[in-house]
């Protein structure tokens, strides 16, 4: 069913702008411009793209951009090839208006609603941590959420494939974790940054710990939408 909305979002914006374009120029220059926030938003709200921030917003913002972008494209229209000169209930374009506002309203409560709740998908992503480096092997854990989905997690076992010791192991997570993903880890092994900006506002911390016991260093990184400071992952 979400699939199905989310398609819908992604189609209305152009079959409203088919309705009543009128020149080639403009109509092909707004056009490009719907179609490039309907791929966008597609591909960033399947997951198909990874984003590392602000994954809510970019899809709150694909969703409202249209709205701007086709009121443009008919003042533009009505400037470059002047009024339209059917009678208004003969002209589609009414209808369109109408589409426009419904679909305006429908989006701006959509992400009302998302900016309430802080963002639906509060799990952080693995492209965080992954892909390790050549000789070291992880296997994930969860991901887990609270009960309000404010606090998510997922965690990662990293283990050697050529013999190193478990000091080695961590040693390279996070030498890797700094160098390839911007992480600044303390004395604990533990960094916490902004993870989103409006919607999807939160905060995610990474923690790199050694097994007790074992030959494995664990890697856990948790979301957290609250607004506090975890004391850690």
């Amino acid at each position: 069913m979400l699939f199905v909305v989310g398609l819908v979002f992604t189609v209305v914006p152009g079959g409203l702008w088919a309705m009543t374009v009128r020149t080639h120029r403009v109509g092909w220059a707004v056009g490009a411009v719907l179609a490039a926030c309907a791929v966008g938003k597609f591909l960033v709200q399947n997951d198909l793209v990874a984003v590392e921030r602000g994954r809510d917003d970019l899809v709150g913002l694909a969703l409202l951009i249209p709205v701007p972008v086709i009121v443009a494209g008919w003042s533009l229209e009505r400037w470059t090839a002047g009024p339209r000169k059917v009678a208004p209930l003969q002209d589609r374009s009414q209808a369109a208006i109408a589409g426009l506002i419904g679909y305006t309203l429908v989006a701006a409560v959509v992400t009302g609603l998302v900016y309430h709740d802080g963002g639906k998908d509060n799990l952080p992503s693995s492209a965080l941590v992954l892909p390790l480096p050549v000789g070291l092997v992880s296997q994930e854990r969860g991901p887990a959420c609270d009960a309000d989905a404010d606090r998510c997690g997922v965690g990662f076992r990293v283990t050697s494939s050529t013999g190193l010791t478990v000091q080695q192991i961590e040693q390279r997570v996070r030498e890797h974790l700094e160098r390839s993903h911007g992480w600044h880890l303390d004395s604990s092994g533990r960094d916490c940054r902004p993870s989103g900006w409006v919607l999807d506002r939160s905060q995610t911390c990474v923690r790199v710990t050694v097994v007790p016991g074992s030959r494995q260093v664990a890697v856990d990184l948790l979301n957290d939408s609250t607004g506090g400071n975890p004391t850690g992952p």
